[in-house]
């Protein structure tokens, strides 16, 4: 959440959560880029993890991602890219309640379905695991 309680805008909360979500593959990017410097990644994650806003680190990021060749930069990696949207997902029961596990912070918009015999991801921010909840 942002300082004062209020939510994070929705561009800036998807862009967190595509970061959390891979982070490993954008640090690769990154580094095989023509800069080379996961600087930008890193200046995200240190302004998440001090509170602080980070839309200007992640619009940096998304800038150096589309100069490296990436014409989607940083939204390529959001969950929604290139997928039609709706109010209601496919899949997505409206009779009971879905365990989702979302961003233990409340910062970004990150989730994740939980999968058989697969452990929990954890924030790349805090390294704490997803938060379970309920849609």
């Amino acid at each position: 959440m942002a300082d004062g309680g209020e939510a994070a805008a929705p561009g800036e909360a998807e862009r967190l959560a595509a970061v959390c979500a891979h982070l490993e593959e954008i640090r690769a990017d990154l580094r095989s880029g023509p800069g080379g410097d996961e600087g930008p990644v890193e200046r995200v994650l240190a302004a998440a993890r001090d509170g602080e806003d980070s839309a200007g680190t992640l619009a940096v990021l998304h800038a150096v991602l589309q100069a490296d060749g990436d014409p989607q930069g940083l939204d390529g990696y959001t969950n929604h890219a290139g997928a039609t949207r709706s109010l209601r997902p496919a899949g997505i029961s409206t009779t009971r309640a879905e365990l989702v596990y979302v961003c233990p912070a409340g910062r970004c918009a990150r989730y994740w379905w939980p999968q058989p015999a697969v452990s929990v991801p954890q924030c790349a921010i805090s390294s704490t695991p997803l938060h379970q909840g309920r849609l």
